[in-house]
């Protein structure tokens, strides 16, 4: 065990990353200024339809060297604020370094049209379920879209601004039809790698959120990201568009990393506000509830990964395959792990 020397030490290593040593040293080395920092006027008249996207993966199945996996994507919809439905896609996706392209070029083919060979790099293959769920979740965004009328905010968990490879034809797909459409297409990360600092790497969304909240204290506000000093430069390849960090309530604790494409960017306030009239509740104060809703329902639950490990055991039983033989094939850590009764993964 750790002694609480050595739990102090950590403790006080894990302090100077999450406090600010000085509001001045955060400007002079992010390039930030306090004339950054805007108001964001809430529209709370906005009557619009609201559209939130996610996703979730789960392993129903591992074997040493291929995994399957229920891959979920979905979205919820609302008229104002109160919720309509909530559409789901489940696909059962294998995850095989060497037998992989096919599921990839059938879901692009009947989704987009997009009809190419499907190849990742193969420091890649060893994400190949997450780059999978990443597509389920582009073809439940552009359903969203296609179910939205003008007008209507659209929102998707995640980032936009690193599209290249794999998927950088899907998302010029997705962010055409969202300008045609005239929607606010807006994506929302519910965390973020971005840091500053010379000496070591400081939280940049957190310290943003501290040095915002003084400077505006009883509104929501924004503040875009071009030629800041920060980590990962938020640039990238045919990207357009802006990245942003919101705070959605003056009563909230949370500021987020808004991505914007370049079509919205342009009226950025006008599709903030409508955001912030959505991100009142008290369930998730600061942040869209539709968003709060779509998590909800997406998330694949420990217990229904188990009732699925179990029916496809019955299934390999039908065929001859018993418990036994499906153990010897498991990686001996994953019989170390086994919790109770006949739970395989």
């Amino acid at each position: 065990m750790i002694d609480k020397t050595s739990l102090g030490a950590i403790a006080e290593q894990v302090k100077n990353y999450v406090l600010m040593d000085s509001i001045s040293q955060y400007f002079e080395e992010t390039g930030v200024r306090d004339n950054d920092f805007k108001e964001i006027i809430s529209e709370d008249k906005f009557e619009g339809n609201i559209y939130a996207v996610d996703g979730s993966n789960g392993i129903i199945f591992d074997l040493p060297s291929v995994s399957f996996n229920l891959i979920r994507a979905g979205y919820v919809s609302y008229i104002a604020k109160n919720w309509q439905k909530t559409i789901l896609f489940d696909k059962v996706f294998k995850a095989d370094p060497d037998n992989y392209r096919y599921q990839f070029e059938a879901d692009l083919s009947k989704s987009f049209n997009i009809n190419s060979n499907f190849v990742l790099a193969k420091t890649e293959l060893d994400r190949l379920s997450t780059y999978y769920r990443e597509l389920q979740e582009y073809i439940a965004l552009y359903e969203a879209i296609s179910d939205a009328k003008k007008g209507d905010l659209v929102l998707y968990d995640g980032d936009f601004a690193y599209w290249m490879d794999p998927f950088g034809e899907v998302l010029k797909m997705i962010f055409d039809e969202a300008e045609d459409k005239d929607l606010d297409l807006l994506a929302i990360s519910k965390s973020s790698t971005f840091s500053w600092g010379k000496s070591f790497s400081k939280p940049f969304i957190l310290h943003t959120g501290y040095v915002g909240s003084q400077l505006i204290s009883n509104n929501p506000w924004h503040i875009e990201l071009s030629e800041k000093n920060i980590k990962p430069q938020p640039r990238g390849k045919n990207w357009n568009g802006k990245i942003y960090v919101v705070k959605l309530h003056p009563n909230s604790e949370f500021v987020f990393r808004l991505d914007a494409p370049q079509y919205v960017s342009v009226r950025i306030d006008n599709a903030l506000g409508h955001l912030s009239a959505y991100s009142k509740s008290s369930e998730c104060l600061g942040y869209p509830h539709a968003l709060f809703r779509a998590h909800r329902d997406i998330a694949i639950k420990d217990l229904e990964r188990v009732h699925l490990n179990n029916l496809l055991l019955d299934e390999l039983s039908d065929r001859g395959v018993n418990d036994k033989y499906i153990r010897n094939s498991l990686n001996y850590h994953m019989i170390l792990e086994m919790k109770h009764g006949r739970r395989i993964i």
